[in-house]
């Protein structure tokens, strides 16, 4: 079943790459082909909430658990002031005037000593309020890895922004 999956992966993204030759479209530097890479999903194909990821455990955490702040689109590292305490790879969505935006972690794995992340993006559709809101996905981390890549299921990048 994987084979197939990737198969049909590798036959858009060559389509796409030669539509983009002879439109002379230009993918932005934000953007990215989704990576591969080792998942954690179990065989079910979940993304089991607690478990590890190369040598590092890792917890995904309710945005109703953690809190967000009201940052721009992009990711930022917390840690609590205490010894021994995880990182937190906190993933922002933008601050929202409307309902219904929210940003889920999707998947993760490991391509060598990278971290890669792969979230799900919902643009807010709901009524617009005066209130702001942040939408954001949180994953708690023992140890950080060398390198991270957070992208979306379409392949934008997050750019790593200011706590």
């Amino acid at each position: 079943m994987n084979s197939i999956i990737k198969k049909i992966a590798c036959a858009v993204m060559a389509f796409t790459l030669v539509a983009g030759m002879f439109t002379g479209c230009k993918a932005k530097a934000s953007e990215a082909v989704l990576p591969e890479y080792t998942s954690v999903k179990n065989e079910s194909a979940n993304l089991p909430e607690k478990g590890t990821v190369g040598d590092r455990k890792y917890r995904i955490i309710s945005q109703d658990k953690f809190g967000c702040y009201n940052k721009p689109r992009g990711y930022y590292i917390d840690m609590l002031e205490q010894e021994n305490s995880p990182y937190y790879v906190v993933i922002s969505g933008g601050t929202q005037t409307r309902s219904g935006a929210k940003i889920e972690i999707k998947d993760l794995g490991m391509q060598g000593s990278k971290l890669v992340i792969v979230v799900e993006e919902t643009n807010a559709t709901g009524e617009k309020y005066e209130g702001l809101e942040c939408p954001c996905a949180v994953l708690e981390l023992n140890t950080m890895p060398g390198e991270l890549l957070i992208v979306n299921t379409s392949g934008k990048t997050f750019e790593k922004i200011e706590p």
